[in-house]
């Protein structure tokens, strides 16, 4: 499949990530969890040796199960034991939201843990790439102070291979992506996404 007028569309509505060259040090990291474990991590790593996150930086991972998982554990834990065991990052750096089951109420019971936002002049979401624009959506709708917010996305290299660049290739990564539209009707008909 070629890239057409409406694929560059839909990669320009749903993919909004921030440029990480321009992120400046964050006093806050919000981590949406998934089930591309490697990329968050990967992520967070470079993020953090771009100095982009730092020791002071609070950093709050969020997520129990989602839909397409089949772990044990769940995957802010998975998330932890990674940062920690295998990168050595400092345990006092993370605190874990495990309740959240998808993209809102990973905002919400976030936003529960955080109350305050006048305390942070930088905040970084991280979630997957493709499901920024509903992760913004979500957070406008939970009062998140967006112009405080920067949003960077995961891409899941492995199994969906959902890029910005190249998504309409992989019949896996179309199918994914014409979801997430479906799943922003969805959001939108209940209420959870505020579009103003």
């Amino acid at each position: 499949m070629n890239e057409t007028e409406n694929i560059r569309a839909i990669t320009n509505f749903l993919f909004i990530a921030d440029d990480i060259a321009s992120l400046k040090p964050t006093d806050l990291v919000i981590i949406l969890c998934n089930s591309n474990i490697d990329g968050i991590v990967a992520l967070f790593d470079d993020l953090f040796k771009r100095q982009v996150i730092n020791n002071q930086s609070t950093v709050v991972i969020s997520g129990s199960h989602g839909p397409l998982d089949d772990f044990k554990e769940k995957e802010c834990q998975l998330v932890y034991q990674k940062l920690v065991q295998d990168y050595g990052y400092d345990k006092k750096l993370f605190i874990l939201e495990d309740n959240a089951t998808n993209i809102y109420e990973n905002l919400f019971c976030s936003r529960q843990i955080i109350k305050d936002f006048s305390n942070y002049n930088h905040i970084l979401i991280m979630g997957a790439h493709f499901a920024l624009r509903r992760i913004k959506l979500c957070a406008s709708g939970l009062d998140y102070p967006l112009t405080k917010i920067k949003f960077v996305g995961t891409i899941d290299t492995e199994k969906r291979k959902c890029n910005k660049d190249d998504w309409w290739k992989s019949e896996l990564a179309r199918t994914r992506v014409y979801q997430e539209l479906e799943r922003i009707g969805k959001y939108l008909v209940k209420g959870d996404l505020d579009i103003k």
